[in-house]
């Protein structure tokens, strides 16, 4: 089996600021050792940086997949960014002027620049939510070309158009030590869809973690459910049978 998890709500619980984000230590170790078990068949693919998900995972290094797939560490080591990288970030400056200004008045809200994407999290002014989704909308309107906007939770996110976690994900089990193997994905945001649908398409295990409707086939409740069930696998037992904790996801109509 080939593993891709997402960081933010699905390896570590959510935090008021993204800054605030710790991995728990029980997951660190867990990954640490599916990270040896499978020869290092095992990524993250996330809608943070390189640099942060490094941070985060420390000293724990892997694969990875960075602002949704614009950013790709192979299991060589190699880097690859989407085309347009470098002029992504000079439009990335450009874009948050504004936003910043917006900020400036509501301070409620909370702008993260991420090099080549930009997040508007309104998690500490909820009530500001038609605020946030306005304004990261006209920008994308206006860059169309390159960006998309991209719903979460209590944030709204401007990425590159053409990079996705499920192209990622792809890109990966077209090279060692992750070919060949079946594919395991779990999420818990809509930026974690497009990687669902792809797995699914693939034959291989998907896991919305917590609440909302999705294309996933199973769920877990939390970051500790999964941590706990991921844990379950040192044990012979088949992902799908009886005695596994994974449900069957009951909210397909995405």
């Amino acid at each position: 089996m080939a593993f891709f998890f997402d960081l933010d709500g699905t390896l570590a619980p959510l935090a008021a600021r993204p800054d605030a984000v710790k991995l728990p230590l029980d997951t660190a170790r867990v990954l640490a050792s599916l990270f040896e078990r499978t020869g290092g068949a095992l990524a993250v693919v996330s809608g943070r940086s390189l640099d942060d998900i490094d941070g985060l995972l420390a000293p724990l290094h892997v694969p990875a997949a960075g602002l949704h797939g614009a950013e790709l560490r192979h299991a060589d080591g190699r880097l690859r960014r989407a085309e347009g990288h470098a002029a992504d970030t000079e439009r990335i400056a450009a874009m948050a002027a504004p936003l910043q200004a917006l900020v400036a008045q509501h301070p409620g809200l909370l702008l993260e620049n991420k090099g080549s994407a930009l997040a508007l999290h309104y998690r500490g002014a909820p009530e500001l939510a038609g605020v946030a989704r306005d304004t990261m909308r006209a920008l994308a309107e206006l860059h169309a070309e390159h960006f998309s906007l991209q719903p979460g939770k209590l944030v709204f996110e401007l990425r590159p158009r053409h990079a996705t976690k499920g192209r990622a994900i792809a890109a990966l089990l077209n090279e060692a030590p992750f070919a060949g193997r079946t594919p395991l994905f779990a999420g818990d945001d809509l930026t974690d869809e497009a990687g669902f649908a792809d797995v699914n398409a693939l034959g291989g295990i998907t896991i919305k973690i917590g609440d909302g409707q999705t294309c996933a086939r199973y769920r877990l409740p939390s970051p500790g459910a999964l941590t706990a069930w991921l844990l379950t696998l040192h044990r012979p037992a088949s992902p799908s049978s009886p005695s596994s904790p994974l449900q069957p996801s009951q909210e397909t109509d995405v």
